[in-house]
């Protein structure tokens, strides 16, 4: 069964006056796809739509060039136009990274953005099977060709609810491509959904598979989705998509390797209309092999049969945010301490933004994923020559770690953030 993963990011603003994005910039995880010698040849995915059922999605981002073609609210069980800004903004990365300007795999797709996600009133994000059921059926009634849901699978307790495969199921019928995460508790995973979707594992700059994806019979695919250092995370080790309020961020997790997938998908469907069984089968089968991850990494130039072209320059219009996400869960249980606040110091170039870290409770097996916080005022620091906090930062930075899980209570989903330090 599915679950929702949430995330949590301690954030650092950039000065967009010292840590300009250069213009030709390509990303490592771009490059580990092949994506920009693909893009001309799939019209950039042109006429495709793609709905990302998520949290809310900051519409009015630059970078999304008014090619959100409609936003819905379907946490009430009901979709309903327009949606509810909260502290749930894992939607805008995935959905940047999806079709974003600057950084997205098929930046000329049109998107839904279809919201399913509310903020838990603790940093995260919470959910229910029904409203994501719901999110998949308006999609798929309004036109989306893929949709992608950066949601986990396999998580204890809610196995007795069929509502999100049997809604997978009946957008498969409809010929929709459905792509989905694995999840990021780093175990074996099996199909939940009886092959009517693509789930994705993640990888790293590296190529393997990260240390926190989910791996197995249950994952088709992998893509990138970053390989954080402890609890670092900087733009030549995690994935840059978009944050809200025309900002830039960096996160990492399986919920960062499924749009770019959504990407590939809308690429293929631009090229030529193809049905959705020949887009699955020519993405697992140009992908590049891997152990324990499906059919291995997927690579857009082979699906779309392109050789190898210059991508047209993207500019972001402002520069990526650094974050430090914990993308794994502790083994046991812990004491749910109160947020940390830190205190925002007297401004000057170097000094650090106001920050609230998050603090919560894991279950064991619970699998989270990585989600912005609260975005603080910005801060003047030097990065134009490298990504990791510089100068009186550096000890502060390295401080603060945030890490978040979903856990499901009956048929609902709520996220709690959790206390400490994980992974490998």
């Amino acid at each position: 069964m599915a679950a929702l993963l949430a995330a949590f990011l301690l954030v650092v603003l950039i000065a967009p006056a010292q840590a300009a994005a250069r213009p030709t910039e390509r990303t490592w995880h771009g490059n580990q796809i092949r994506m920009y010698d693909a893009q001309a040849a799939g019209r950039f995915g042109a006429g495709i739509v793609v709905a990302v059922i998520d949290g809310w999605v900051d519409v009015k981002h630059p970078d999304f060039q008014g090619r959100i073609k409609t936003a819905v609210n379907c946490t009430s069980g009901t979709c309903v136009a327009g949606q509810h800004r909260d502290a749930c903004s894992h939607g805008t990365h995935v959905a940047g990274t999806v079709g974003s300007s600057s950084f997205g795999v098929a930046p000329k797709v049109t998107m839904l953005a279809v919201q399913v996600l509310l903020d838990d009133g603790e940093g995260g994000c919470t959910g229910r099977p029904a409203d994501v059921a719901a999110g998949i059926r308006w999609a798929v009634a309004h036109g989306a060709r893929i949709i992608n849901l950066s949601l986990g699978a396999q998580v204890p307790g809610v196995s007795q609810s069929r509502a999100i495969p049997d809604a997978v199921a009946e957008a498969a019928g409809a010929g929709v491509v459905a792509v989905f995460s694995a999840g990021n508790a780093d175990l074996p995973l099996t199909d939940s959904y009886n092959g009517n979707a693509l789930v994705v594992a993640a990888t790293g700059p590296s190529g393997k598979l990260a240390s926190y994806s989910q791996y197995g019979e249950g994952v088709d695919v992998a893509a990138p989705g970053g390989e954080p250092k402890g609890d670092v995370c900087t733009q030549s080790i995690c994935v840059t998509s978009l944050y809200p309020d025309g900002q830039y961020a960096v996160a990492a997790g399986t919920s960062m390797a499924a749009p770019h997938v959504a990407g590939i998908a809308a690429l293929l469907l631009a090229q030529s209309n193809h049905s959705r069984e020949w887009v699955l089968s020519r993405i697992k089968g140009t992908a590049r092999p891997l152990a324990n991850a499906g059919s291995g990494l997927v690579d857009a130039r082979a699906a779309l049969g392109a050789t190898a072209a210059p991508r047209p320059t993207a500019t972001a219009s402002r520069p990526p945010i650094v974050v430090r996400p914990v993308p794994r869960a502790t083994p046991t249980k812990q004491a749910t301490p109160k947020p940390t606040v830190v205190p925002q110091p007297s401004k000057s170039a170097a000094a650090a933004p106001r920050v609230t870290v998050p603090a919560a409770t894991p279950t064991p097996t619970v699998m989270p994923s990585l989600e912005p916080t609260s975005v603080p005022a910005p801060v003047a620091l030097d990065l134009a020559h490298g990504d990791d906090v510089p100068g009186p930062l550096a000890g502060l930075a390295a401080s603060l770690v945030a890490l978040g899980a979903i856990s499901v209570m009956g048929v609902g989903l709520r996220a709690r953030p959790a206390a400490g330090r994980v992974g490998r």
